[in-house]
């Protein structure tokens, strides 16, 4: 009786550390849902606070800027200083800024949107659907995506003013 009882215990046991190791795996491995450099960016769809789509793939032919960021993220409230100082002459230029927010309510971000008086759209990624299909893990995360739709470059961290315009000008579609 002691025997069985002793093998279901450990059976048990190897069972649940097979799980969590497993679920650590998954959860911390660099390849979870990563979208690198030359992958093709997957499409999406968002809404705006005011309820206006943006679907990734209508923005063919134009650079797309993605930046993922969150109301608490000290450098994405940096980042997104220069990009609000920016973005208009760049979308003249055939470039699109996508300021996506990492699933925080409505009104946290329609607060940190009035507070900080930024201009351009922001948009939130509910359940964090774009942000898991990138592969996003720590804020700022930034996707180059060239006019063609594939992902020139992924940023992460925090970047100088110097060195976001020079992703912004990298782009500007060669037409």
């Amino acid at each position: 009786m002691k025997k069985k009882r002793l093998w279901m215990r450990t059976t048990i046991l190897l069972v649940m550390l097979a799980a969590i190791g497993y679920t650590f795996y998954n959860h911390f491995s660099e390849e979870r849902g990563l979208v690198d450099q030359g992958d093709e960016a997957p499409n999406f769809v968002l809404e705006d606070m005011e309820g206006e789509r943006v679907e990734l793939s209508d923005l063919q032919g134009q650079g797309v800027y993605m930046n993922f960021w969150a109301t608490y993220c000290t450098y994405c409230r940096d980042k997104m200083q220069v990009l609000n100082d920016h973005y208009e002459e760049y979308e003249e230029m055939g470039v699109k800024v996508l300021n996506i927010n990492v699933d925080e309510t409505t009104l946290q971000v329609e607060r940190h949107q009035q507070r900080y008086d930024l201009d351009f759209d922001l948009y939130i990624d509910r359940n964090m659907l774009v942000g898991n299909a990138y592969g996003v893990g720590v804020l700022p995360s930034v996707y180059l995506v060239d006019d063609q739709g594939e992902v020139k470059e992924r940023q992460v961290g925090g970047k100088t003013e110097e060195q976001v315009i020079d992703a912004l000008d990298s782009l500007v579609p060669e037409n």
